[in-house]
């Protein structure tokens, strides 16, 4: 029997030799399962969910309009043109990442992805209109842009992250063990996260 454990996995080894339309459908997949999950596989699946973004934003490609010449390139000839940066508009992020909590606790609910803003705030929408409490504040994260939703009392109903992928500093024994898992064997990626908890256990219990 294939446990989610196994089907984690399984995209994982895909992932590197799919197109984007795989990699969007793998993420979707995840999401769908991300309820169903334990502490262990919802950790590895979110760091699944930013490698299949980080693989996506790889493929992507920005197809920019030609920008015009300024006159003064029109005279200078075929050497060095000027181009005109003031008409380049800012990249936009390529989707959005919807947190949804309930009103009560603050959990979190559910995580939905989505390809544009209005799509995201569509589904902030839905959300909040079935909720008792009402969002009294939108605040913006000025640092990575996040949209955050409030109540009176400064209680997150909601929050919209534009997917930047941070690709931090990887030390070699995690590189190996997900270098392993690549290959079929998570053993090591296992070890490199249970062994510490183990010995504390130990320490504990000396």
């Amino acid at each position: 029997m294939t446990t989610i454990t196994d089907t984690l996995c399984a995209i994982e080894r895909r992932a590197d030799r799919a197109i984007v339309q795989e990699l969007r459908l793998m993420t979707q997949e995840i999401l769908a399962m991300r309820t169903q999950l334990t502490l262990e596989d919802r950790a590895h699946a979110d760091a699944l969910l930013l490698k299949l973004s980080h693989l996506e934003s790889c493929q992507q490609v920005d197809s920019a309009a030609p920008v015009a010449l300024a006159p003064a390139a029109a005279q200078a000839g075929p050497g060095f043109p000027v181009l005109a940066f003031d008409s380049l508009e800012p990249l936009q992020p390529g989707s959005y990442l919807v947190h949804l909590y309930g009103h009560e606790l603050g959990d979190l609910e559910r995580v939905d992805l989505t390809e544009s803003l209005a799509a995201a705030a569509q589904l902030v929408r839905q959300h909040l209109s079935e909720r008792p409490r009402p969002v009294w504040q939108v605040t913006q994260d000025a640092g990575d842009g996040t949209l955050a939703f409030l109540t009176d009392d400064d209680i997150v109903l909601a929050s919209i992250q534009p997917r930047e992928p941070r690709m931090p500093d990887v030390d070699p024994p995690v590189a190996e063990a997900c270098a392993a898992l690549t290959g079929g064997d998570i053993t090591a990626l296992r070890r490199l996260f249970v062994a510490p908890a183990q010995a504390r256990l130990q320490a504990m219990a000396a």
